[in-house]
C-alpha cells in the first residue's frame, strides 16, 4: 500500500448526471497537476463510506455539487463541518448524512480522523438529467473551484 500524503481531495458526484459531475471534474483537474503531498480520490458515495477514506490525513477537502436555490448556479462556496451540520444529503433514506458520518469518524477514530475538513460546494443547476455535459455556469465554475481547493491546501 502506498503511504498517504498529508492532504486529501475527494471529488464526489456522478460523471454522467450533468452538474453532479463537478466534484469529479475538480478532482480530475487537481489529479492531473500531480502535486506533491496531495492525494486525490473520486467517489460516488457519501456518509459512512467517507470515514475510512479520510483516515490518516491532516486536512481533507471534499468537493461536491450542492443545490440550495439560494445562490446563482456556478457559485463556489467554502463550507465547514459546522455549516453542514443540518444537511440531509444522501443517496437513499437508509444512508447516514455526511454531518453524522463526520461526527462518528471523530468519535471512533479521534487520533486518525483529519483535524481540518473543508467542503468546496458548487451550486448546481441540473442534477437530474443523464448527461456527461455540465451546464454552462457550472462548467465555468470549474477553474474557480480548483483554485479554491488549492488555496485551502496551502
Amino acid at each position: 500500500m502506498t503511504e498517504k500524503r498529508d492532504h486529501l481531495v475527494i471529488g464526489i458526484g456522478s460523471p454522467v448526471i450533468s452538474d453532479d459531475a463537478i466534484g469529479i471534474r475538480v478532482a480530475e483537474a487537481i489529479m492531473s497537476m500531480n502535486l506533491p503531498n496531495i492525494d486525490v480520490e473520486e467517489a460516488s458515495v457519501s456518509g459512512l463510506d467517507l470515514i475510512e477514506v479520510m483516515l490518516d490525513y491532516k486536512r481533507v477537502v471534499v468537493v461536491d455539487a450542492i443545490v440550495t436555490r439560494e445562490n446563482e448556479p456556478g457559485t463556489v462556496m467554502v463550507l465547514t463541518p459546522d455549516d453542514i451540520s443540518s444537511t440531509v444529503h444522501g443517496v437513499n433514506p437508509h444512508e447516514t448524512n455526511i454531518a453524522t458520518a463526520l461526527e462518528l469518524g471523530r468519535t471512533l477514530e479521534p487520533q486518525r480522523f483529519p483535524k481540518e475538513i473543508f467542503f468546496v460546494a458548487i451550486e448546481a443547476l441540473n442534477t437530474y438529467d443523464i448527461s456527461e455535459e455540465m451546464t454552462p455556469p457550472v462548467k465555468a465554475a470549474l477553474p474557480v473551484a480548483v483554485k479554491k481547493v488549492l488555496e485551502l491546501l496551502e
